[in-house]
C-alpha cells in the first residue's frame, strides 16, 4: 500500500518584539469566526447527537461570506476557513463522544488575554522554511519569525524531519501557550510507491523503509473484508441472506414444537455453524494472501468495541464472526512472521485517507462512495476505511521522541 506519513514537530519561535501584539490581534478575529462557527453547529438545547451539525460545508457555505464581512474582510480568507474547520471539528469531537454515552458541553474558545490559543495555517496563509516561518496577520505585512534551535541538533525530531529533505511542511498549527510562540510543524513523506514489494534477487530487502502496514476494514455489508491493498474477499450480502434463512427456519422449527422439529433443528444448527466457520477461514485465508503478497509486516484490524449495528438483530452475530475471523488471521500471521494488530476505529470511514488531506466530515461518505469534499479525493468507502486503519498503526509505530501525532 502507499503511505503517507506524518509527524508534528513542536519548534518554539523568536517572534519581533514589535510584532507579537500583532499575532494576538489576529486571533481576535480568528476566534470570533471560531466561536460563531459553534453556534451555528450547536443549536439551542439539543436532545441528540444528530442535532448538532458537523459538516464542514454546510457550515462553510452558511458562514464564511458573513464572516468575512463581520471581520471587514482583514482577516486572511483561509484563516477564516481554517477557524470553521477548528469549530466544526470540536463540535464533531463532542457529537460522537455523545454518541458514545460520554458527558459533554459545548465548545467555547477563550480569548488570548485569559488563555492559551492555537491558529491553523496552511501554505496560502504561511509560508514555512527550515530555519524560519513567516505568518499572515491582519496589520501590515507578514510575521517573520525565526526557529529557536538548540546548537546541537543530532538526534533531534527537528534534525529527522525538518532537515530532511525528504519530509515536508503541511498545514500547521500557530500555538500561543500564554507565554510564548510555537510553530507545530506538520511534517509529511510518502512511503514506498508501490504496493508490492518483490524480494530483490538475492533475497534482502531493497525498500528503505521495511514497515509495511496492510488495514483491513470488516464489513455486514458489500464485502466482508477490504484490504488497503485492494483486496475485496467474501460476500457479506450473501453471508446475510443465508443467516436471515436460518433463522427463519430455526424460528419455524421452534413454533412447530416437534421431537422430530427440535432434532432438525439441531441437526441444521451444527451445518450452519460449521459454514459460518468455514466462511470466516476463507475470508481470513484471503486476508493472510495479501499480507504475504504486499510483504506486510503487521497487519491491523479494527477494535471490536463499540461495532455498530447496522443490521437488524445480527449484531451478535457480526461481533462473533469478526473476532473469529480475527483470530484465524491472528493464529494464520505466526506462519510468516507477521504481526496482529488492533486500532481505535475513530474516524476511519469519515477521514480521507490522502494525509495531505486532513478533512475529516461525514458527508464524504456515502454508503460505498468515498469522496471528499475538500480535496474530491475518490475510492470505494470501504478501501478508503481500511487506509485509515493502516495508517493509524504506520503511525503509532514509528518513534514519538519529543513530538506528538495527528491521526486525521
Amino acid at each position: 500500500m502507499s503511505v503517507k506519513a506524518q509527524r508534528t514537530v513542536p519548534i518554539p519561535l523568536t517572534v519581533p518584539d514589535d510584532r507579537v501584539a500583532d499575532l494576538h490581534a489576529t486571533y481576535d478575529p480568528y476566534q470570533h469566526c471560531q466561536n460563531r462557527t459553534v453556534d451555528w453547529c450547536w443549536p439551542n438545547q439539543p436532545k441528540q447527537p444528530d442535532d448538532l451539525t458537523t459538516s464542514k460545508g454546510d457550515a462553510e457555505d452558511a458562514l464564511y461570506h458573513d464572516l468575512r464581512e463581520a471581520t471587514d474582510y482583514n482577516l486572511n480568507a483561509n484563516l477564516v476557513q481554517k477557524a470553521i474547520k477548528d469549530a466544526v471539528g470540536a463540535v464533531g469531537s463532542c457529537k460522537t463522544s455523545w454518541k458514545n454515552g460520554d458527558r459533554i458541553s459545548k465548545p467555547a474558545f477563550e480569548d488570548h488575554d485569559d488563555a492559551s490559543y492555537t491558529m491553523t495555517y496552511d501554505k496560502r496563509a504561511a509560508t514555512y522554511h527550515r530555519y524560519k516561518a513567516s505568518f499572515a496577520v491582519i496589520n501590515g505585512d507578514p510575521v517573520e519569525c525565526q526557529y529557536e534551535l538548540p546548537e546541537d541538533l543530532t538526534g533531534t525530531p527537528y534534525e529527522r524531519y525538518v532537515l530532511d529533505a525528504r519530509w515536508s511542511f503541511s498545514t500547521s498549527k500557530l500555538v500561543y501557550d500564554g507565554e510564548r510562540f510555537w510553530l507545530h510543524a506538520v511534517m509529511k513523506r510518502r512511503y514506498a510507491e508501490d504496493p508490492v514489494y518483490p524480494p530483490a534477487p538475492d533475497g534482502s530487502d531493497t525498500q528503505e523503509d521495511f514497515t509495511r502496514v496492510l488495514g483491513v476494514d470488516l464489513n455486514v455489508n458489500g464485502y466482508s473484508a477490504v484490504t488497503s491493498a485492494g483486496g475485496f474477499h467474501g460476500n457479506a450480502d450473501y453471508l446475510n441472506h443465508r443467516r436471515a434463512e436460518y433463522e427463519a427456519l430455526r424460528g419455524e422449527l421452534q413454533q412447530a414444537g416437534t421431537r422430530s422439529a427440535h432434532r432438525r433443528l439441531q441437526s441444521r444448527q451444527g451445518v450452519e455453524w460449521a459454514w459460518f466457520d468455514q466462511y470466516a477461514h476463507d475470508v481470513a485465508n484471503s486476508i493472510v494472501a495479501d499480507a504475504v503478497r504486499v510483504r506486510a509486516t503487521h497487519v491491523v484490524f479494527e477494535t471490536l468495541t463499540r461495532i455498530r449495528t447496522r443490521i437488524s438483530n445480527a449484531a451478535k452475530f457480526q461481533q462473533w464472526l469478526f473476532r473469529r475471523t480475527q483470530e484465524y488471521v491472528e493464529y494464520k500471521l505466526e506462519e510468516f512472521g507477521i504481526s496482529f494488530e488492533q486500532v481505535g476505529s475513530y474516524h476511519t470511514s469519515q477521514a480521507c485517507s490522502r494525509t495531505d488531506c486532513d478533512c475529516v466530515d461525514e458527508d464524504n461518505r456515502n454508503d460505498k462512495h468515498f469522496e471528499c469534499i475538500e480535496c474530491g479525493y475518490t475510492l470505494n468507502a470501504d478501501l478508503n476505511a481500511a487506509k485509515n486503519i493502516g495508517l493509524k498503526l504506520f503511525w503509532l509505530l514509528c518513534p514519538r521522541l519529543f513530538f506528538r501525532y495527528i491521526i486525521s
